[in-house]
């Protein structure tokens, strides 16, 4: 015979476990990490001439590039922004991707034109979500041969 004992620990039993099984599945779901990274950049051209030849106001190549993945943007998809002469782009990133860099060529209106650049790298640490960035690109002859422009890093937050 069951008595009223035996019935009540049942309940007991079976409500604590409801209870348990709840919070397990509960404190089980973790917020997922960030599947991406976004970069803001602006990518500028900091020894051009402004008067004159105006070819050389702004780049008139330019890529922002991230690494390993190689997920990168052209200078097509970036916007202008008059008052800096800037071009400015945002990329969304794998969030496995662990740096990021441009490059520009910013010397189309110099006489030996500009054949050669490089980007300026930047590192992106762990759990970063917004990477904004800016970078300054100058452009310099090299003996004996033609201008190139070098890009470096200017200014840089993680969030």
């Amino acid at each position: 015979m069951v008595t009223r004992r035996s019935v009540r620990r049942a309940l007991a039993l079976g409500s604590a476990l409801v209870t348990s099984s709840a919070l397990l599945v509960m404190s089980a779901q973790q917020p997922a990490a960030a599947a991406t990274i976004t970069v803001r950049g602006t990518i500028d051209c900091l020894n051009n001439n402004y008067y004159g030849d105006t070819r050389d106001w702004y780049a008139y190549e330019a890529r922002g590039i991230a690494s390993p993945s190689g997920t990168s943007m052209s200078l097509n998809s970036m916007t202008a922004i008059p008052a800096t002469h800037a071009w400015q782009f945002e990329l969304t990133l794998p969030s496995s991707d662990t740096s990021v860099g441009v490059s520009a060529l910013c010397s189309s209106g110099h006489q030996y034109g500009d054949y050669g650049w490089s980007g300026g790298w930047t590192s992106i640490p762990a759990g970063t979500t917004v990477v904004t960035a800016a970078w300054g690109c100058s452009t310099a002859p090299v003996s004996p041969g033609p201008w190139v422009t070098t890009c470096a890093l200017q200014s840089v937050t993680y969030s």
